[in-house]
């Protein structure tokens, strides 16, 4: 099974989850691992979405078809982490959840990094190519290496301050979680920013990294 968490939220926001049903993917559909999903529903406070009432956002459903592809038949927990310390909790008790119920557990935490340009109304740096560097070499940087340390508390506290991870609460429950199976390094597998692609004045950094 897959927990995986996302969601664009800020600290006030509340923690969302989904307990049964499924998520429709090119591939097919995701089963939600229901005995999973409602045990952890009862130990915090979320916001329950189902099929009729959800909250439209791209983070957790842009990760689907390839968790489909490569895991045909894994049944899902989706859950938005909000950037604040109680999500962490969150991730820990997840996989105490499903070492207890005897299931194999995997971990997906979805978030873009630095939302840079007039498109994004952040631009401490300017507009210069300078700017660019900035995000790639020194904002996004700092995260990331947060990440690698893994630091949950440090990730939600640098992207609070600098901006630089729009869904932080998602990559640092995923670490929680990780770490609570036992994770005890992390590989960056892969860094870059949209600029590298299309040039513009606004762009968005992305790192893939592996616990």
């Amino acid at each position: 099974m897959l927990f995986i968490f996302g969601m664009h939220l800020h600290p006030r926001s509340p923690a969302y989850i989904t307990c049964e049903g499924e998520w429709e993917t090119p591939f097919g559909n995701l089963s939600i691992e229901t005995d999973c999903a409602k045990a952890l529903a009862g130990l915090f406070e979320f916001e329950i979405e189902t099929a009729s009432r959800f909250t439209q956002d791209n983070t957790i459903e842009l990760q689907l078809p390839f968790v489909k592809y490569f895991f045909p038949e894994a049944g899902i927990v989706p859950i938005g982490a909000p950037p604040r310390t109680e999500s962490l909790d969150i991730g820990k008790r997840a996989i105490e959840l499903a070492e207890r119920q005897g299931l194999r557990a995997k971990i997906i935490g979805s978030t873009d990094l630095t939302h840079y340009g007039s498109n994004y109304g952040f631009m401490p740096k300017g507009s210069d190519p300078a700017a660019v560097q900035w995000v790639k070499e020194n904002n996004d940087r700092r995260i990331i290496d947060a990440m690698l340390a893994l630091d949950p508390q440090q990730v939600l506290d640098e992207a609070l301050k600098n901006q630089n991870a729009c869904c932080a609460g998602a990559a640092a429950t995923a670490i929680a979680a990780g770490k609570a199976m036992g994770a005890t390094q992390a590989d960056c597998l892969s860094y870059a920013a949209s600029y590298d692609k299309s040039p513009w004045d606004s762009l968005v950094g992305y790192v893939g990294i592996i616990f």
